[in-house]
C-alpha cells in the first residue's frame, strides 16, 4: 500500500505538455501547401535546462488586484516527460460535435522548437519566419513600461492585451525564462485593471471600451487556458476578471448579434463589424478555455453573432462596415469570414465568398504602399485576419494567400527586430508608441499563424 501511494504521488506530480492555443474551424481539403526547402536551422531562443527556475505568481492574494510573489520557484518540466508522445501527421483530434461546440485536445510540445519548425515549414512558412519572431519578441519586451503594460495614451489595456497574444501564440508562458517575467507581468496589468473598473481599460468612460476590453479579455482567457490547462500556480484573481470580462461582452451584445461602441447593447447607429470582430475572438477564446459566464451562454452569443456577420456580406464577396450593406469595405473581409468560421460556421455560402474575395484580391502584400480602407496592398488590420481565415480554409485558398504575404512581412522586418513603418488600418486614434505596438503585433501575429491555430484540414476536426 506505501509503494501505491508513493507512486501515486509521483504520478500525480509529472506536469502536463503545454497546450496550443488552437480552435478548430472548419472542414476542408487538404491543403496544397508550396512546401520551401529548409537549408538553415534555428536555435531555441532561451535554454529549456531542467534545473532552470522561473517565477510565477501565486493565486493566494485576498486584494482585489494581482499580486506578483516573487519568492515562488517552480521549476520547468523537463522535455523527457514529453518522450513518446506525439502529435501525428495533422494537427489533433477535434472533440466537439454538431455546431461546433467542441474544440481540439491538447497538442502535445507545443513549445518544443522543433516541432514548431515542423509546423511552420509544412504550411509554407519557412525559418526566418521563425527567427523574425524571436527577434519581435525581443523587441517588444524592451518596450514594456514599468508597471507591466504597452503602448502609451488611453489605449494600454488592447495594446497589452494584443501584445500577450504575440506572446501567448508562440508560447512564451509563465514557463518560458526569456520572456515569462514580461508576461506576467502584463497580464497582471490587465487583471487589475479588471478588478478595478467595470471594463479592461483605464478609462471606462470612453466609447471605445468596445475594443480595450475586447482585446484586453482576449489575451486574458488564452491566458487562463495557459494556467489551467498546465495546472501551474496562477495570478490571483484571474479567473474572477476573466469571468467578469465575458459576462460584460454577453450583456452588451445587441439584439441583431453585433456589438457597439460604448457597449451601447440596444440597436443602434454604432453597431458595427470591426467592433463585432474582436468581441468574437474574446469570446471564442473563452469557450476554448472552458470559460463558465454567469450572464448567458457564449455559445449562444456566437450564433447570434454569426447572423449578425451574415448580413454583412456582399454579392461579390466584400463584407459591410454595418448591416445590410452600408459601407462595403475590402479591409473587413477577413473579419467577417474569421468570425463565421469562428461561430462555426465557416463553411457557410457568406464565409465561402469571403474566401474567393481573397483567393481572387489579395495577390500580394507591399509593405509600405498605400493606406485607407480600401487598401489591399499593405493593410496590416486586413491581412491580420485574411490571414487567418485563409489557413483555417487551407487548400489553394491558403496556398495563394501566404505566397502573397509571407515575404513581404519578413522584408517589413527592421535589423532590431521592429518592423517599419506600415498602414494598420482603424488605428487613427492611437498615438505613436501606440500604433507602433500594434503594427508590430500585427505582424508577429501573422506570422505566428503557421503554428498558432489549427487548420480547418486537420484530421477529424469539427466546426468551433
Amino acid at each position: 500500500m506505501g509503494l501505491l501511494l508513493y507512486l501515486v504521488h509521483i504520478i500525480a506530480a509529472i506536469p502536463e505538455d503545454p497546450p496550443m492555443v488552437a480552435y478548430a474551424t472548419q472542414e476542408g481539403d487538404n491543403p496544397d501547401i508550396d512546401t520551401p526547402e529548409v537549408t538553415q536551422t534555428t536555435q531555441r531562443p532561451s535554454s529549456s535546462s531542467a534545473a532552470a527556475q522561473v517565477k510565477v505568481i501565486a493565486a493566494v492574494a485576498s486584494a482585489d488586484v494581482a499580486v506578483v510573489n516573487p519568492d515562488i520557484d517552480v521549476e520547468i518540466p523537463t522535455e523527457e516527460l514529453s518522450t513518446g508522445i506525439d502529435i501525428g501527421d495533422g494537427f489533433g483530434i477535434g472533440t466537439g460535435n454538431g455546431d461546433g461546440g467542441g474544440i481540439p485536445g491538447i497538442i502535445s510540445k507545443r513549445c518544443d522548437l522543433n516541432d514548431r519548425m515542423k509546423r511552420i515549414t509544412e504550411n509554407g512558412g519557412t525559418p526566418q519566419c521563425e527567427e523574425a519572431v524571436v527577434k519581435s519578441l525581443r523587441w517588444l519586451k524592451k518596450q514594456q513600461n514599468g508597471n507591466g503594460s504597452w503602448g502609451d495614451g488611453q489605449f494600454k489595456a488592447s495594446m497589452t492585451g494584443i501584445t500577450l497574444l504575440a506572446y501567448l501564440a508562440h508560447c512564451e508562458t509563465p514557463l518560458s525564462e526569456e520572456f515569462g517575467e514580461n508576461v506576467l507581468k502584463g497580464i497582471s496589468f490587465l487583471v487589475d485593471l479588471g478588478m478595478k473598473n467595470p471594463v479592461i481599460s483605464e478609462q471606462p468612460g470612453l466609447k471605445e471600451i468596445c475594443y480595450d476590453h475586447a482585446v484586453a479579455t482576449y489575451a486574458l482567457c488564452e491566458a487562463y487556458t495557459f494556467c489551467k490547462q498546465m495546472d501551474i500556480p496562477s495570478i490571483s484573481n484571474l479567473e474572477r476578471v476573466v469571468v467578469k470580462a465575458v459576462d460584460r461582452i454577453l450583456d452588451a451584445q445587441c439584439p441583431n448579434g453585433g456589438w457597439a461602441y460604448s457597449y451601447n447593447n440596444r440597436i443602434n447607429p454604432n453597431i458595427d463589424l470591426s467592433v463585432t470582430g474582436w468581441n468574437v475572438q474574446a469570446l471564442k477564446a473563452a469557450e476554448h478555455g472552458g470559460v463558465k459566464p454567469t450572464k448567458g451562454e457564449i455559445r449562444t452569443a456566437l450564433r447570434k453573432a454569426a447572423m449578425y456577420c451574415r448580413k454583412n456580406v456582399m454579392p461579390d464577396g466584400k463584407f459591410s462596415y454595418k448591416e445590410n450593406g452600408e459601407s462595403p469595405r475590402s479591409s473587413l473581409v477577413g473579419v467577417g469570414v474569421l468570425s463565421l468560421q469562428m461561430t462555426g460556421n465557416g463553411s457557410d455560402s457568406a464565409a465561402r465568398k469571403g474566401l474567393d474575395w481573397i483567393k481572387n484580391n489579395v495577390k500580394t502584400l507591399e509593405w509600405g504602399k498605400g493606406s485607407g480602407t480600401e487598401n489591399v496592398k499593405s493593410n496590416l488590420y486586413m491581412h491580420y485576419y485574411c490571414v487567418q481565415a485563409a489557413m483555417n480554409r487551407g487548400g489553394d485558398v491558403w496556398t495563394s494567400y501566404n505566397r502573397a504575404f509571407r515575404d513581404a512581412v519578413l522584408g517589413g522586418q527592421k535589423p532590431d527586430g521592429s518592423f517599419s513603418n506600415n498602414d494598420t488600418g482603424y488605428a487613427e486614434c492611437l498615438s505613436g508608441k501606440s500604433k507602433n505596438i500594434y503594427r508590430q503585433c500585427l505582424a508577429t501575429l501573422m506570422l505566428e499563424t503557421y503554428y498558432r491555430f489549427l487548420p480547418g484540414t486537420g484530421e477529424g476536426t469539427k466546426n468551433s
